[in-house]
């Protein structure tokens, strides 16, 4: 299936430079606390967060999306920056099964109100088809029969432990995503890229001005992604809400 180029940062752009740090609001005054001065868009838009990762890079016991920060788990400060974009209307986050109870608790604790929880898959990419599954999903559920219009019009992806989120970047990557079928943040390479051969050795290094860096968020139109899942199924994968498998 082919899909657009993603959504470029451009490189003069404040959107090339770290986001800066917000007030985190828990409670009441996390409710009143609404951005709404931002862009809006006329079409549903939904979230993934996948958040099943062990923490097996960091060396922590604790996987990072789960450690606290200033009273609150770090994915809560995920959570929130979506919640309080007025236009995003749910947000699936998918965790490992030992973890539902735990974020079960989070969601709670913090009064999320968008949020629902999801098992994930054994690897990330797993766990992301999980979550755009349990979308369609929640449409079964609710009605008798499955309404295509209930549906999302466009998912946004994006890593559960990366907090600070930039409504007006969302706001772009959801309108090009649902014109294109596809579109994401990327970032010119400033690093040297080195192909090897298949013994190990340096081989040629790549020309930096044809490649860029792919970063979160990702955008898709539901139906895109939706159907390139269903291709997998077709190769013997099984995806759904409760797990995959190899068939």
């Amino acid at each position: 299936m082919e899909v657009s180029p993603v959504y470029r940062q451009s490189d003069d752009s404040e959107q090339d430079r770290p986001a800066h740090p917000q007030v985190f609001l828990t409670g009441e005054a996390q409710k009143s606390d609404h951005l709404g001065a931002g862009p809006c868009v006329d079409f549903p838009v939904s979230v993934v967060l996948p958040a099943g990762g062990t923490g097996e890079r960091t060396g922590l016991q604790t996987p990072k999306q789960f450690c606290p920060f200033l009273g609150r788990p770090l994915i809560s400060y995920t959570i929130e920056s979506f919640e309080r974009v007025s236009w995003i209307q749910n947000i699936m986050v998918v965790v490992a099964k030992e973890n539902i109870g735990f974020m079960m608790d989070i969601v709670q604790q913090f009064q999320h109100k968008k949020v629902q929880v999801v098992p994930g898959g054994s690897t990330r990419h797993r766990s992301i088809c999980n979550g755009v599954m349990a979308l369609g999903e929640e449409v079964v559920r609710e009605q008798e029969k499955p309404a295509a219009s209930s549906r999302p019009k466009v998912v946004i992806i994006h890593d559960a432990v990366r907090p600070f989120v930039d409504e007006d970047f969302l706001h772009k990557i959801a309108v090009a995503a649902k014109k294109q079928g596809a579109a994401g943040a990327i970032r010119p390479l400033v690093s040297t890229v080195i192909a090897t051969t298949s013994e190990g050795y340096l081989d040629h290094s790549l020309e930096r001005a044809k490649y860029r860096a792919s970063e979160m968020p990702q955008g898709f139109r539901y139906d895109v992604i939706y159907q390139a899942y269903q291709r997998l199924f077709q190769r013997g994968v099984q995806c759904t809400p409760m797990g995959l498998s190899l068939a």
